[in-house]
């Protein structure tokens, strides 16, 4: 029985985005973008400005995270937060159009229940924080870069490099500023870099798991759950979707709730 003066801890589910939330990676969609704006050049782009991010799907090192990390805060050093944020329209609706409808299912089924969602990736917070506030999650939990007074990037982090243990990090400390019980929380992951993440909460989910994870989940008896793109969603809001800023997060979340409803 609870007091008067006791308070009851809120459970919550913590969402990777890359191959978890959605098929494919994010940051594919926004260093197309960034080159497309000239926010990048292509030479930049291939030299290895954002392609570090796609040593997540085999896991990395202490090293190796801290190879990815330097060369994140590189790519930003000495440009606009605002820059960054006005690749958004061309960003969001792809990464949108890619989110898997059992995922969304289960993002809806948790807030309805009372549970608190967040987006939880190493992407960048300018990026991540769009992609929750559409999918209607309570927040998002992302790498955040240090901007001057000016709105410039300094190439300092802001809290952790929300990777691998970095990520127990951030979720850590929202659980301890929003007073969230991790021992009836849930985290959603493909990868075993996120294994630090699967491991500190009381349900852990593997979505289309590696290799790796997959043999993890299979020891420890957790849930396993496949998932598939639905073609059809994606010609549905290819067709429909508003194009710019807003529009795109509500257009294509209104169709992704329509088309969980039926499946």
């Amino acid at each position: 029985m609870v007091t008067g003066g006791e308070k009851l801890s809120t459970p919550a589910a913590f969402f990777d985005l890359d191959r978890t939330v959605m098929s494919g990676a994010s940051t594919y969609y926004f260093a197309k973008a960034a080159v497309k704006s000239g926010f990048y050049s292509r030479r930049l782009l291939v030299r290895g400005a954002w392609k570090t991010f796609w040593f997540r799907r085999r896991g990395a090192s202490d090293e190796q995270s801290a190879s990815a990390r330097d060369q994140v805060l590189a790519a930003v050093h000495g440009r606009t937060r605002a820059g960054l944020e006005a690749l958004l329209p061309d960003v969001l609706g792809p990464i949108l159009l890619n989110v898997y409808p059992e995922i969304y299912r289960r993002i809806l089924d948790h807030e309805r229940n009372g549970v608190r969602t967040y987006l939880c990736s190493a992407s960048p917070i300018e990026v991540v924080q769009p992609v929750a506030r559409a999918l209607g999650m309570t927040g998002a939990l992302a790498t955040m870069a240090e901007t001057d007074s000016d709105g410039v990037y300094t190439g300092q982090l802001i809290g952790p490099f929300c990777y691998g243990p970095g990520k127990v990090t951030a979720i850590e400390i929202e659980a301890k500023s929003s007073d969230l019980d991790l021992s009836a929380s849930w985290a959603y992951s493909d990868s075993m870099s996120d294994c630090p993440m699967l491991e500190a909460v009381g349900h852990a989910v593997a979505v289309n798991p590696d290799r790796a994870l997959r043999a993890v989940a299979t020891e420890r008896e957790w849930e396993i759950l496949r998932v598939e793109p639905r073609h059809g969603l994606r010609a549905a809001v290819g067709a429909g979707i508003v194009t710019g800023g807003a529009g795109v997060g509500l257009g294509t979340a209104w169709l992704l709730r329509r088309m969980s409803k039926r499946t």
